[in-house]
């Protein structure tokens, strides 16, 4: 069965605006040419061994990119669009592939349609929901309109207009013609209309066959999402946090439990991660940096596509202050990462090359094999006639672990590269992983 390039997906997500050490304010004067601050992470990006690069918002907005005012053009802050085509063809000739977040839910105030209701062109009232001609807005237009999560900075569109609609799945094909993008980030798509999400994902596939389609949902039932019909793929924030919570707790439980009901068997091929722009950096949200060993080494061999957020692998830190991002978005100089720390670093790209090389580990059936309270947490990924078997010990003191039930063989650490021959007594160092193939040796 030929699978999608998407499955083998290794993630690495900037937030582009800061890395390119844009402003945070537009005000459309700007004429810089700073993508050239991307294109100087190619080497550690494809170095570290991913193979995907997700962009936080490039088209042209007012401040943080989510407030989109020109959805055919590059933000003027970082670039141009020929410059910005230059920079996807150098990632596809390294062999990384490009995925957009695209802002389809709302846009910013300065959106052509919007700026032109607010001079009482009546014409475009339909183009956003809820706009109610006998209310002021808090903003002091002579309308009221509906919002993202109450932000009157970020007008709802209509996305039952058909007028609207033809503009949105004109600017997706605007950037797969000429960009040659492989896929696209759906923000807020726990709110999009499932309609348009169907639509926007027959007419990329009719673009590109291969086409991505990846959403940003928090809550929910993710299988409303992830179908044959609407998105590939959604945010696992109920994985995210069960995973840095059963740490800080150290109750292991509540991640076998969670796993067991969100995928078992596989489930559902879900974005994953540990930290984004929205979120703490793990290395901040952790009660103990030593779990930093056992997070990392769950997020690459559980079910899922894995993502890493920039500059979380050398452990920096970030949270939200006095309600800014700013802290979580920061400008980090790659040509001076030697102040960094750098062992988690090694330690992520040796999971992903061991992501890469086993397919047990990329496609395989999930299945629980071991806990108890204040123990090890043991599971198994199977694929065809390979068994690779997991286990990680949160706690400070060594553990061991018995696997004879479950296998006959002995077994080779995929991690520590040595061979294992009594599997009745597996030892696990303090926040310690193994990674054990099956070995007939």
């Amino acid at each position: 069965m030929k699978r999608q390039w998407y499955e083998d997906a290794i993630i690495y997500h900037i937030y582009t605006l800061s890395l390119a050490g844009a402003p945070f304010m537009n005000d459309y004067t700007l004429s810089e040419h700073k993508l050239t601050e991307i294109e100087k992470w190619i080497p550690h990006i494809r170095g570290m061994g991913f193979n995907t690069l997700l962009f936080g918002p490039v088209f042209k907005a007012r401040t943080h990119g989510y407030d989109v005012t020109d959805y055919f053009e590059i933000d003027n802050r970082i670039g141009t669009n020929d410059e910005f085509k230059s920079l996807v063809k150098k990632l596809h000739d390294n062999g990384i592939r490009v995925l957009l977040d695209s802002v389809f839910n709302h846009c910013g105030r300065d959106f052509f349609a919007f700026q032109s209701l607010r001079q009482n062109n009546r014409e475009f009232a339909d183009w956003f929901k809820g706009v109610d001609f006998s209310r002021q807005s808090p903003m002091g237009d002579p309308f009221t309109y509906d919002t993202w999560s109450g932000y009157y900075e970020l007008p709802k569109f209509n996305l039952k207009n058909t007028a609207v609609k033809n503009y949105l799945f004109a600017a997706a094909r605007f950037w797969i013609d000429n960009f040659d993008i492989d896929g696209m980030r759906l923000d807020a798509a726990d709110v999009i209309d499932f309609d348009f999400m169907a639509e926007m994902r027959g007419i990329t596939e009719e673009k590109k066959r291969d086409f991505w389609l990846m959403g940003e949902v928090v809550h929910g039932d993710y299988s409303k999402w992830v179908n044959a019909s609407i998105l590939h793929s959604v945010t696992n924030y109920v994985l995210y946090k069960s995973l840095i919570s059963s740490h800080n707790d150290k109750n292991l439980y509540e991640l076998a439990s969670c796993i067991k009901n969100s995928f078992p068997d596989n489930g559902l091929p879900l974005y994953t991660f540990l930290d984004n722009h929205d979120q703490p950096r793990i290395a901040s949200n952790v009660s103990n940096s030593a779990y930093l060993s056992t997070l990392y080494a769950l997020l690459f061999t559980l079910p899922g596509i894995p993502s890493v957020y920039y500059g979380s692998e050398w452990e920096i830190k970030g949270i939200k202050e006095y309600g800014s991002d700013n802290a979580l978005r920061p400008y980090i100089d790659i040509e001076n990462r030697s102040v960094y720390s750098t062992w988690l670093t090694g330690y992520i790209s040796k999971l992903i090359s061991l992501r890469q090389k086993e397919n047990a580990l990329k496609y395989g059936n999930y299945k629980h094999i071991y806990l108890e309270y204040n123990r090890p947490f043991v599971f198994e990924r199977s694929w065809e006639n390979e068994r690779i078997f997991v286990a990680v010990n949160i706690a400070d003191n060594d553990e061991t672990i018995n696997l004879n039930a479950h296998s006959n063989s002995g077994f080779f650490d995929l991690l520590q590269e040595e061979h294992i021959h009594n599997s009745r007594h597996i030892q696990i160092k303090p926040y310690g992983v193994r990674i054990l193939k099956e070995d007939n040796i």
